[in-house]
């Protein structure tokens, strides 16, 4: 029986195997188990961990992506929204002006009416024949009454400076009473004190502005045919009527004036009416008003039919309208009369 001895290990065992430090490798593979074992495990951890990354960095992108699109869907309905409300509000001055909180229920309907005519010095008429009040008696007057505002439309303005209405109406400012002017014909008119605003008939309607009246604070009004200038007050024969202390017929009227105040540097009729720019009355829902204390009812007509807003009356129609109402008489007096002419403006039949 051989028993071995104790010896120390030696470093070479056998030729081609070997021994390093308790680690243990195959001739036939070269494998070392643990230490490649932990290698792999720290390669995997990390591809992991990439791995990991990487799809916490996608989602991230993703979430930035969506918001990034939720802020421009957000941004550009904003936008469209913005070019909404401008190209409403710019198709005609939405707000209009202040009324001074005068409406249909609290205006004045209890009124006094005044018929105003310029007659030329070369016409005579019968002694016994009625006279009505002078045209520039009559207008002097509606400046007396003036405390906040005089609002005038005028086809014409030939006014010179020596004459006494050009002179009541430059001293309007100095007073603290607000002059507005409507006409068609630039550079016309020479009070300095006055705000004006020129109408492009032409481009609107291819015609004139004929349109002759006054508003004086939202109370008193005049409608007639004289226009500013001096031979409507002297030369030439003309008729008007002035109404007083008749607010409801004043916001009506005021309202066509500041349609037409909205109008300069425009060359198209807006699609878009304000409310306060509508009619307050009409041929189907006139006013009920007192005039020189008999029951009577009014509206205001307008043409051509383009500036007729929602529930405003036409002239024609209103002509008509009272033609047919007539039970015993109709008289006229106009500076042209052809009753029968067939005209058409941009497609649409025109019988006078």
């Amino acid at each position: 029986a051989l028993f071995p001895s104790a010896q120390k290990p030696s470093t070479c065992n056998h030729e081609g195997t070997h021994s390093t430090q308790g680690e243990v490798s195959s001739p036939e593979t070269g494998f070392f188990s643990t230490p490649l074992t932990r290698q792999g495990n720290s390669i995997f951890s990390a591809v992991q961990q990439q791995d990991y990354s990487a799809m916490i960095w996608l989602k991230r992108r993703d979430r930035m992506e969506r918001s990034q699109q939720k802020c421009i869907a957000v941004f550009a309905l904003v936008c469209c929204f913005a070019v909404l409300l401008a190209l409403i509000f710019s198709a005609v001055d939405v707000w209009g002006e202040d009324e001074d909180g005068v409406t249909e229920e609290n205006c004045s309907k209890n009124c006094r009416i005044v018929l105003v005519e310029n007659i030329p010095g070369e016409l005579s008429f019968n002694p016994n024949s009625s006279a009505h009040l002078p045209l520039a008696m009559g207008l002097n007057h509606l400046l007396d009454q003036a405390k906040l505002s005089v609002e005038i439309v005028s086809p014409y303005w030939a006014l010179t400076f020596g004459q006494y209405l050009f002179q009541r109406l430059s001293s309007l400012k100095s007073r603290g009473v607000r002059l507005k002017i409507v006409s068609d014909q630039p550079n016309s008119i020479e009070l300095k004190n006055a705000e004006v605003h020129y109408v492009n008939m032409t481009a609107l309607t291819r015609g004139r502005l004929l349109s002759s009246f006054w508003v004086v604070d939202r109370k008193h009004i005049y409608i007639g045919s004289a226009g500013m200038n001096w031979k409507a007050l002297s030369k030439l024969k003309e008729l008007g009527v002035i109404v007083y202390d008749c607010s409801c017929l004043a916001l009506d009227l005021h309202r066509i004036f500041s349609f037409y105040w909205q109008l300069q540097y425009r060359d198209y009729i807006p699609s878009i009416w304000s409310k306060r720019v509508t009619a307050v009355f009409s041929r189907d829902k006139p006013l009920q008003l007192r005039l020189n204390n008999t029951d009577a009812s009014a509206y205001v007509s307008t043409s051509p039919e383009l500036f007729c807003s929602k529930g405003r009356s036409r002239d024609l129609d209103a002509i008509r309208h009272v033609i047919r109402e007539a039970k015993r008489f109709i008289y006229i007096s106009v500076t042209d009369y052809l009753p029968l002419v067939n005209r058409s403006f941009r497609g649409s039949p025109i019988i006078r």
